[in-house]
């Protein structure tokens, strides 16, 4: 097992450990055949309608360094209601800094939660960026529950397909906790090149 990698899971471990009860906080480590991904998102509420919040993703190769992933995101939004809500983001990303002004729109139940998010990114040069979010947690019974997870970002302007990813993950969650098998998917400069990270996923919701 390669130093970065070691690196990952004791930073996911320490923040296991660390955690505050203030905080929404749901770290996931996925372990694959190309690479091992460590992903969180820390959501702090100022009040009922303002929030910041921090997403963070590393996906690092086990021997080679030529397709490391970051992405660090610092996101301010303002909720006019329960379903929409206004963000401003800065942040870096390959290959470097950006900042987005966005729109989105969620609703939530019991066992489904949706979400859609569109804006503008500027990162050398103004895109359109959107993600969609969507999971499913179906009732198994024994106080476990069944987990359907889909992330799906597209960065586009007027010449290319910038950047794209898609995480898809199934699993089982009891309590906090949520396993299963993973597959993410990621598209550089109109798909010229790609990037495939198929494995087993660990997660927890605190």
């Amino acid at each position: 097992m390669s130093k970065k990698t070691t690196l990952l899971i004791l930073i996911y471990l320490t923040v296991l450990n660390a955690s505050g009860q203030e905080l929404n906080f749901s770290p996931d480590l996925v372990f694959g055949n190309r690479s091992v991904t460590y992903k969180h998102l820390v959501k702090y509420y100022i009040s009922p309608k303002l929030s910041v919040d921090n997403l963070t993703l590393f996906d690092t190769e086990y021997e080679e360094d030529t397709n490391n992933i970051y992405f660090v995101r610092n996101n301010f939004s303002y909720q006019f209601n329960p379903k929409i809500n206004l963000n401003t983001a800065i942040g870096v990303k390959n290959p470097g800094a950006f900042c987005t002004v966005s729109l989105g729109f969620s609703s939530k139940t019991t066992n489904f939660s949706f979400a859609y998010t569109a804006g503008s990114t500027y990162q050398k040069g103004f895109s359109l960026e959107q993600s969609l979010v969507l999971s499913y947690f179906p009732d198994l019974g024994h106080n476990h529950k069944g987990y359907i997870n889909l992330l799906a970002t597209a960065n586009i302007n007027a010449n290319e397909y910038i950047r794209g990813l898609q995480q898809f993950k199934i699993g089982l969650r009891k309590k906090q906790l949520i396993t299963g098998l993973a597959l993410n998917l990621d598209q550089f400069n109109n798909a010229r090149k790609k990037l495939q990270n198929m494995g087993v996923f660990l997660k927890y919701n605190f």
